[in-house]
């Protein structure tokens, strides 16, 4: 089920619906574009800390999943510890396929999916 997710989010990064890196997801989060939040297991705790707290007050879906550079190589790039997904359908088949795929990723800190 991890293979369908990152799949997901390389077409994604195909689409244009992507922001990478903790600069550019941050902004992302903060100009109401990102639908969901994905950061690496591995991620610091300073820099989770600052990104969960940004997605509370937004109220943005947020999960925990695979490692920085299996999430950087699914989008083209080096590692990533964060990526934003900014549409809406990707955001939803991801969660959607973590939900059927049992517990795949860390999805304590997800949000349900308003609807």
């Amino acid at each position: 089920m991890k293979k369908n997710v990152y799949q997901i989010i390389g077409f994604a990064q195909k689409a244009g619906q992507v922001s990478s890196g903790t600069m550019a997801a941050k902004t992302s989060l903060l100009r109401k574009r990102a639908r969901l939040l994905i950061m690496a297991e591995d991620i610091s705790e300073t820099t989770k800390e600052s990104l969960v707290t940004t997605c509370q007050k937004q109220n943005i879906p947020w999960l925990l999943f695979g490692d920085k550079y299996r999430l950087g190589t699914c989008i083209g790039k080096a590692y990533r510890v964060a990526v934003t997904i900014n549409d809406d359908g990707f955001a939803r088949a991801i969660l959607e396929a973590l939900e059927t795929g049992g517990d795949e990723a860390n999805l304590m800190g997800v949000v349900k999916w308003q609807k």
